[in-house]
């Protein structure tokens, strides 16, 4: 297989180095096709290379400074930083604003590709780019998943147990997840201790090992992401919800205004208006959804009947005493995208959290 980057060298003379290619590359899990656009929009090239670091730097180090197009996906992180590493402009395309690549009925990688790139040449504001977090900020997220990923296992097994002996006659006591596995090993019957004493077993164990990540998710928010302190002290919201919103946005600076950060994790309602037809619709739920469950989470905690007293938590029980079918609901909704812009604004200033802004301005 020849190497597009030697036919890209001849293809442009050194007086001619600045003229500008575009290359559109649809990423695959083993091979990745790219297709290279000159200036006048002609494919000069196109073709297929590893996706592995060594075939990247391989194929793209010889190529002149261009502009490559990707969509975002599993290994787009990696690719686009490597890619900015060899001097090239990359542009990580939103999957969701794709459908004319996702659902068109003559789909292929090399016709991706090209369209990726035809895109990216023409405006590349059509591909509505995203801005990757870095790779050390997703090595310490995926920190946070493999948390997130035990605590499903857990959940998973212990509604496993709970099912298997209501049939056999039995039933498991009510308890906490964290304490389950000790009070089920007190209380199981002698025939199912064979069959289920190994499974409640690994319950316990997944829980000590959860509540490692718990310290260790405490530890990086001290010391590697002090900016995240500012955001405990806004009572409902903890060391994990804190470092997934840091470590999820990436970069304050990446929005101009507080007030988008609600709309990018999928917590505004849907439009769809047409004329005097302007139904009311549920949320997007676009952006990151680990991260819009833990805000959901921590809106519950704000308006539960003993929450602490609070403007989110007055404005949010007047929401849900409006009535009406699920007031309540979209009470928590709602509070959930004012809180994040309420955390943006006070990582973007450090300022003290004042649980009654307007009445101490």
């Amino acid at each position: 297989m020849k190497n597009p980057a030697q036919h890209l060298i001849a293809e442009v003379p050194r007086r001619q180095a600045k003229v500008e290619l575009t290359i559109g590359i649809d990423i695959g899990d083993v091979w990745s096709h790219y297709c290279t656009l000159n200036q006048d929009g002609e494919v000069v090239d196109r073709g297929r290379f590893r996706t592995t670091p060594k075939a990247i730097e391989k194929w793209f180090t010889v190529v002149a400074p261009a502009r490559v197009a990707m969509e975002a996906g599993t290994h787009s992180i990696w690719i686009s930083a490597q890619l900015q590493e060899l001097g090239h402009e990359v542009i990580v395309a939103n999957v969701r604003e794709l459908r004319a690549i996702s659902h068109s009925d003559r789909k292929s990688d090399q016709v991706d590709a090209e369209k990726l790139a035809r895109y990216a040449r023409l405006d590349p504001n059509i591909l509505r780019p995203i801005a990757h977090r870095t790779v050390e900020q997703q090595q310490a997220l995926t920190l946070i998943r493999a948390r997130a990923l035990l605590v499903r296992l857990r959940t998973a097994a212990v509604n496993a147990v709970r099912g298997l002996t209501k049939s056999c006659g039995h039933r498991m006591p009510a308890s906490a997840t964290t304490c389950f596995a000790q009070r089920s090993l007190a209380v199981i019957p002698p025939g199912l201790a064979q069959a289920l004493g190994p499974v409640l077993q690994q319950i316990a164990e997944m829980t000590v090992k959860i509540k490692l990540y718990d310290r260790q998710i405490q530890q990086l928010g001290q010391t590697e992401y002090p900016e995240t302190q500012a955001l405990l002290k806004v009572h409902g919201v903890g060391h994990l919800t804190a470092l997934t919103f840091v470590l999820t946005l990436g970069s304050k600076e990446r929005f101009g205004r507080s007030r988008d950060v609600g709309c990018y994790l999928g917590l505004r309602p849907r439009r769809s208006q047409s004329g005097d037809h302007d139904p009311q619709l549920g949320i997007t739920h676009a952006g990151n959804a680990y991260l819009r469950s833990l805000l959901i989470e921590c809106s519950n905690h704000i308006l539960r009947p003993h929450g602490r007293d609070s403007a989110l938590r007055q404005w949010g029980l007047h929401l849900a005493a409006r009535g009406g079918k699920q007031a309540k609901s979209k009470a928590v909704v709602a509070v959930a995208r004012k809180l994040a812009v309420l955390l943006h604004h006070l990582w973007n200033t450090q300022e003290p959290y004042i649980p009654f802004y307007e009445q101490a301005a």
